[in-house]
């Protein structure tokens, strides 16, 4: 059986680690046989909150077995930690000389990298992320949602992880079965990776631009208006005339149309169950959710995901 391990800082993105777990676990029953286990690892072996605020903890108290992982996810939220613990360092070595392969999500990557582990390497790297090309010159920068290598696995975050899962359990299993998770997770097929910068907004202004670029970064975690008109220089009046101008909508009408676009689209294309859906596209509660998809697409999250089905369904006996 083969064996990943996630290591959990305090914010990582639940998006991105729901998306993976799912991908386990759909290949296990798809399989009608456990090809694959995981377990959660926290640094401090103490719950913490995931970006969404959502409290997990860990399934193992220790850093004992690492000679049984075979693949090491790292994922961290947007502060990284200052300090480093030296048992998880010690476990990651120990993965690496065992031959299990190590991998980061979104700022887990970094962690990677401040420890040598990408050196020599192409990673993928989150656009909001450190300039890890100026800090770690020995690792090759990719703009891919993911970069799947011989030892190494590393992922921008969000949707890309169930991708990547996907495309790491062709490998360690059969191609077949990775493409009945990936149509489970109704990306109807193993897409390759294309560029994250085609995510960008179509807006001519540079500011509204980035503006668009922070929001999407925190779909899952919503920043404040008045935080995001600090971190583009702006005061909330300005940014709310430089928007409406560029985009014709108000900063906080777009940032909930962009979330309730993320929240459309997994319903539509992922089995995550809707309470998860709901706390990554950045609300507290399932009823807030329905609520706001009711009002502004005219249809319940359920009803959604129904049509999302019969359309498939259509598609594959036309």
């Amino acid at each position: 059986m083969a064996h990943v391990s996630f290591v959990l800082f305090p914010g990582f993105p639940m998006l991105a680690y729901a998306l993976a777990r799912e991908a386990i676990d759909i290949a296990n029953r798809m399989a009608g046989q456990p090809l694959l286990g995981c377990d959660t690892r926290i640094p401090g072996h103490a719950a913490i909150k995931a970006s969404n605020s959502a409290v997990m903890a860990p399934d193992r108290p220790d850093w004992d077995g690492a000679e049984a992982v075979d693949l090491v996810l790292v994922m961290s939220g947007d502060s990284l930690p200052k300090r480093i613990p030296n048992g998880f360092q010690a476990f990651l070595t120990q993965v690496d000389a065992a031959g299990g392969r190590l991998g980061g999500i979104a700022t887990g990557t970094t962690i990677l990298a401040r420890l040598g582990h990408l050196d020599g390497r192409r990673a993928v790297v989150q656009r909001d992320a450190l300039a890890i090309d100026e800090t770690f010159p020995a690792v090759e920068v990719s703009d891919r949602p993911h970069v799947l290598d011989d030892r190494r696995l590393t992922i921008a975050g969000g949707v890309a992880a169930g991708d990547a899962l996907c495309a790491w359990i062709a490998e360690t299993t059969t191609p077949a079965l990775a493409e009945e998770v990936a149509r489970a997770l109704s990306t109807g097929r193993l897409r390759e990776p294309r560029p994250v910068a085609e995510e960008r907004s179509e807006t001519d202004d540079p500011v509204i631009a980035q503006m668009e670029a922070e929001m999407r970064a925190h779909l899952a975690d919503p920043l404040s208006l008045a935080d995001l008109a600090d971190s583009l220089g702006l005061s909330r009046k300005a940014l709310r005339g430089r928007c409406v101008r560029a985009l014709g909508v108000k900063p906080s009408d777009h940032y909930l149309a962009l979330r309730l676009k993320h929240g459309a689209e997994l319903l539509r294309h992922t089995a995550m169950p809707v309470s998860e859906i709901a706390r990554a596209s950045g609300f507290e509660t399932l009823a807030g959710f329905s609520r706001s998809v009711r009002n502004t697409l005219g249809v319940s999250p359920s009803a959604m995901r129904k049509m999302a089905r019969a359309a498939r369904m259509v598609q594959k006996y036309a």
